[in-house]
């Protein structure tokens, strides 16, 4: 092979190599997010009216939302935005009589 050849043949991989890397750089990685209380369906089930708060905490951590005026209501929220979707928002509601679980709305 001639010095022309090897030349021309170095700057074609050169070319190519530079090609390739600018086409891969152009798609960005889209994160997947979650904000908020992540739980579990398998936790939610457990939870049974007259819990405590202490049991519902340690079951599934504490929430996300204590509303000072409503100190009986927990609201465990959660968040979730798949790359290039919609958001999609998941919620549970706790509502306590005194200390003992009285209600659950998902």
């Amino acid at each position: 092979m001639s010095l022309k050849n090897l030349t021309m043949k170095k700057i074609l991989n050169i070319l190519t190599l530079s090609l390739f890397l600018s086409v891969t750089s152009c798609t960005s990685y889209k994160l997947e997010v979650q904000q908020g209380n992540a739980i579990a369906p398998e936790k939610v089930s457990q939870l049974k009216q007259g819990m405590s708060k202490a049991e519902v905490t340690a079951l599934l951590g504490t929430p996300l939302l204590q509303d000072s005026f409503q100190q009986n209501r927990w609201d465990y929220v959660f968040y979730i935005s798949n790359a290039g979707k919609q958001r999609e928002r998941k919620d549970l509601i706790l509502t306590f009589n005194g200390n003992r679980l009285a209600n659950i709305k998902k």
